[in-house]
């Protein structure tokens, strides 16, 4: 079923399209023929250093190389309907194979392995008018908080050099002139989701859990003082098991970001953070963290959140920020934080031209309990160091 599904929404693409040829026909007179199509590239080196210590105290280093590569393609059938698809690649000095994967679902942490590549991108988009859109396919719904360091506790895709996507309906509407509304309803198969959802999250026990909805409120008002205020909700029925009943998995995040008025030679100040909560999840015990509810701070109920500041325009070029954030041990639904975890982290961007930039991080991840079999909690200290190629 999984290689068959994108064969399967290309038809219904195609088929469709022909039925609403008599509703969207209006002047395209004005698109010359060298607007109609549009190609663009990104490349995106990283190397990668990481040091682990295990929950039995032995320590290891791993070293590679990786490489994601993706090439887009557009094609403005109208005016205000345009099909777009992208290819994508992602390559490591580590992998130990190479396959072209057409599936309806990625791995648990939302991204498809090293040795893969894939369509991430496979759609029609219309614009039914100015203030309404409408995109139908495998598209990236990218909701983090924004910034140098974009990290999200739901729905964030093609982080670093993941690839990933979201195979559904979007609705974009302007609802006044300051609010924008998102709409989403998305398919999963029995195998797994497209977005971040680790076991015991699960798809093959209702026909429900096949169908995952989200919708977002954003305002639009981005250049004041608030860079971004957004509310979101995500649920997926019957997605997992407590207490011997399928229980439906809903999130609630929130996200804000702050422009102070502080500026010394032309620099701009960032500060923000996201929250989210679950009023019911799964156990830590069913996700494999010997971890009892007591030990937790809201019991059944799970929250994630995270902080970060940034300086940008500094010297034109360059750009800084710190991160700091925590996810309890039964929240399963982020590709950019795992479960139970404390992670601090340090970026810095220079860009050298608005097709190139380089970026360094460094990161710390630290596990907040330590799980009742393990000697001590499990450590990471990792650095990249990354370029990003756009043409």
């Amino acid at each position: 079923m999984s290689n068959i599904y994108p064969g399967v929404m290309i038809i219904l693409m195609l088929g469709i399209y022909p039925q609403l040829q008599p509703i969207l026909a209006f002047d395209n007179s004005s698109l010359s023929n060298k607007d109609t199509a549009e190609y663009d590239i990104s490349l995106r080196p990283v190397f990668y250093y990481v040091n682990t210590t295990d929950r039995d105290g032995l320590e290891h280093t791993e070293q590679t190389i990786h490489l994601r590569a993706r090439f887009g393609f557009s094609y403005h059938i109208r005016n205000n309907l345009t099909f777009r698809a992208r290819a994508a690649m992602r390559l490591s000095s580590d992998q130990e194979y190479f396959r072209l994967l057409l599936d309806d679902h990625t791995g648990e942490s939302g991204s498809y392995p090293a040795g893969t590549a894939t369509l991430d991108e496979f759609m029609l988009r219309w614009k039914v008018t100015p203030g309404l859109r409408l995109t139908a396919g495998r598209f990236q719904g990218r909701f983090p908080l924004q910034g140098l360091i974009p990290k999200g506790v739901d729905r964030y895709y093609a982080s670093n050099i993941a690839i990933s996507h979201t195979d559904g309906i979007w609705m974009e509407w302007d609802a006044t002139e300051n609010w924008r509304l998102h709409l989403i309803g998305s398919h999963n198969s029995t195998a797994g989701s497209s977005h971040a959802a680790r076991s015991p999250l699960r798809f093959d026990e209702s026909w429900a859990a096949r169908i995952s909805g989200f919708v977002n409120i954003q305002h639009r008002d981005t250049e004041g003082r608030w860079a971004q205020r957004e509310l979101s909700v995500s649920m997926t029925p019957q997605n997992f098991y407590r207490d011997e009943e399928l229980k439906n998995h809903v999130a609630i995040s929130t996200r804000w970001m702050y422009r102070p008025s502080i500026s010394f030679s032309g620099e701009e100040y960032l500060i923000g953070g996201e929250l989210g909560y679950i009023p019911v999840a799964p156990r830590p015990s069913d996700h494999g963290l010997q971890i009892s509810d007591d030990r937790l701070m809201l019991g059944s109920s799970a929250v994630a959140w995270h902080l970060a500041a940034y300086v940008n325009n500094i010297s034109e070029r360059h750009r800084v920020g710190i991160l700091y954030g925590q996810t309890d041990p039964h929240w399963l639904i982020s590709s950019s934080f795992t479960p139970n975890v404390t992670m601090a982290e340090m970026r810095y961007r220079y860009t050298f031209a608005s097709w190139v930039n380089y970026e360094f991080r460094v990161c710390l991840r630290d596990e907040i309990h330590k799980p009742a079999d393990a000697s001590q909690t499990l450590q990471i200290f990792d650095f990249f160091s990354r370029f990003t190629i756009s043409f």
